[in-house]
Order: C-alpha cells, then sequence, then structure tokens
C-alpha cells in the first residue's frame, strides 16, 4: 500500500501542474496599429485561435496605438504582448516568445523604387551589383534593417521621427532611393501610395521573422502567461496553423509579385 502511495503522489503532483497549464483563461491586452490599420489582424488571429486550440480561454483587448508608442506601453506594461522583428536587444528586455510567426515573410523584402528608376535595377543579379549601385535606402531609426545593410555595406539613410514620412520622400527627395518592405506589407501600402512604384525583379532575402514580445511589468504584463503562449504557439508550428493563416493573409501577395520568378539576393544576418 506505501509502494501505492508513492506512485500516487508523483502522478497527482504531475496531474496538478498541468492543470495550471491547460485550461487557463487569459486576458491581454494587444495593440492594433493606426499607422497600418490591418495589419494585426493576422498576429490577433493566430494568437486567439492557437490559445484556443490549446485548450485555453483567451480574451483579446484591443487599443488603438501609433506604432511609435507601442514600444513604451510594452515597457510599462499598458499592452501584454506586441509582435517585433526579433533581437537580441528586444530579447533582453522584454519577454520573448520563441517562435517565428509568419515563416520568415519579413526578412523577404521587396523595394518601392522612384517612378521611372525601374531600369537601375533591370541588371542586378548579386549582392555585389546591388551595391555597386550605391543607391540610398530609407530607413526608420534604429530599425534591425539598419544592422543588415551595414553588415552588407549597402547604403541607407536613417529618418528621425515617424517612419512613413520615407514613403513621400521617395518621389521627392535624391537622398533616398528606396524603400525595403516586407513581402507581407507592399501591396497594402501600394495602395495607399501611387507615387511610388514596385521593383519588378528582385528580392532581398534575410534571416529573421517577428515573434511576440511580452510586457515584464505594470497593469497588463504578459510575462506570467509566457508559458502558456509559448507551448501555444509551438504547437500551432507543429500543427500547420501558423502556415495555413501565412496563406490565407498572404498567398496572393506571392502570386502577385511573382515571388518565385524574382532573383534572390541573400544578405548577411548579423545577430
Amino acid at each position: 500500500m506505501k509502494k501505492l502511495q508513492l506512485i500516487l503522489v508523483p502522478l497527482l503532483t504531475a496531474s496538478i501542474s498541468l492543470s495550471n497549464v491547460h485550461g487557463e483563461s487569459l486576458t491581454l491586452k494587444i495593440p492594433i496599429i493606426d499607422d497600418s490599420p490591418h495589419q494585426h489582424e493576422f498576429y490577433h488571429e493566430l494568437l486567439e485561435t492557437a490559445l484556443k486550440e490549446a485548450g485555453h480561454n483567451p480574451t483579446l483587448i484591443p487599443l488603438r496605438l501609433p506604432q511609435l508608442r507601442t514600444a513604451a506601453y510594452l515597457d510599462k506594461g499598458k499592452i501584454s504582448a506586441y509582435w517585433m522583428v526579433g533581437s537580441q536587444a528586444r530579447n533582453e528586455k522584454y519577454v520573448a516568445i520563441k517562435v517565428g510567426l509568419t515563416n520568415g515573410l519579413i526578412g523577404k523584402r521587396i523595394l518601392f523604387i522612384k517612378k521611372g528608376d525601374q531600369y537601375l535595377y533591370d541588371n542586378v543579379k548579386t549582392v555585389k551589383d546591388f551595391r555597386d549601385l550605391q543607391l540610398i535606402g530609407g530607413m526608420g531609426k534604429n530599425w534591425f534593417d539598419v544592422k543588415i545593410w551595414k553588415a552588407n555595406k549597402l547604403k541607407y539613410k536613417e529618418h528621425e521621427g515617424n517612419w512613413k514620412a520615407i514613403f513621400k520622400m521617395i518621389p521627392k527627395r535624391p537622398d533616398y532611393n528606396y524603400f525595403s518592405r516586407g513581402i507581407n506589407e507592399i501591396l497594402t501600402e501600394s495602395k495607399q501610395y501611387p507615387l511610388l512604384a514596385i521593383e519588378n525583379n528582385l528580392v532581398l532575402i534575410y534571416d529573421r521573422d517577428i515573434r511576440f514580445y511580452l510586457s515584464k511589468t505594470g497593469k497588463y504584463s504578459g510575462e506570467k502567461y509566457k508559458v502558456i503562449i509559448e507551448g501555444a504557439l509551438v504547437k500551432a508550428e507543429e500543427s500547420g496553423l501558423i502556415e495555413k493563416l501565412v496563406r490565407k493573409y498572404w498567398a496572393n501577395d506571392f502570386k502577385v509579385l511573382k515571388f518565385d520568378k524574382r532573383i534572390k539576393l541573400n544578405l548577411v544576418t548579423p545577430k
């Protein structure tokens, strides 16, 4: 009888531990980005569906924010989670969920260029060819792309203030030649900025994906849900949910942009 009790105790302990992970009710405050009003839809659906399929009961509370304020809100726990390009600095500052969310879409970059400039890019076959053009890419201040361009010895210029101003600078100013955008962004943005042209032949590729980062402190701190969210997203990756939603939102973008026919320029990715 004593041996049976010894066996039952760890089994009961394991059962209690699992009950703390499965069937949880979560309240998460997450942003809707005013600058890109449809950007959140994929990330909200992925998070909510992954948690539900893992057996949890999530409540997502949306909060409209300009992109420049989201990091400050995450710092203070005014939001629970935000999706950002993974980086070592962010891994240290926030609670990182170590699951890529878009199968690397954000690292597949297509260029907005000045109308009439397509001929400049037509003979590019390699990264060296692209570098030799000595054209200047517009970047937001402290973007991860800055590190990529610097590592690959490509010319760039960082814009202070609202990064969306770069869209309007490309057609008007000689010190901005192009604006690199994710394959999941550029078609939507092209409707908003008809004075820009989408470059026809190239896709610049680096090794990075978007992940969820959780706030550490504050009223809506997401840190306490790290194990639950990470577990749900691991299952979403294994079950094919991430791939399914990527196709739902962006399969047409790949087709319209003729991704398979584009010349792939693989960039060095710094840590």
